[in-house]
């Protein structure tokens, strides 16, 4: 169920891969073109770098983080428990947190294999 989920993704503009991770890092599902390694390591590090800067400064819960550049990410912190990112290239992060609003019920109940 999570990777058909995460399949949706794929179908807007710009996103190459999708992945979910859990609180302690464990990859939980991912899905990406063949033979593409889901990036794992990414997510964890724009996430706690994150987190150190909003605990740092006390600004109030992390809910998300938009990388901009060649390449785009955007990490969403589903539930204290799940955080998703989508990546890519070319893409409108704005209609890729539009996608994640819409499959926000889904993916954050959506029981682990």
């Amino acid at each position: 169920m999570l990777q058909r989920l995460l399949g949706e993704f794929l179908k807007v503009t710009g996103v190459h891969q999708a992945t979910m991770i859990d609180d302690r890092g464990k990859l939980m599902s991912s899905v990406a073109a063949e033979g593409q390694l889901p990036a794992i390591q990414e997510a964890v590090e724009l996430t706690v770098a994150a987190l150190d800067v909003v605990q740092g400064h006390e600004h109030g819960d992390l809910q998300e983080v938009w990388v901009e550049g060649e390449t785009l990410a955007f990490v969403d912190i589903l539930t204290p428990y799940r955080i998703v990112m989508l990546s890519g290239k070319d893409g409108n992060i704005a209609r890729w947190r539009h996608m994640m609003d819409h499959l926000r019920p889904q993916l954050a109940t959506t029981q682990e294999m």
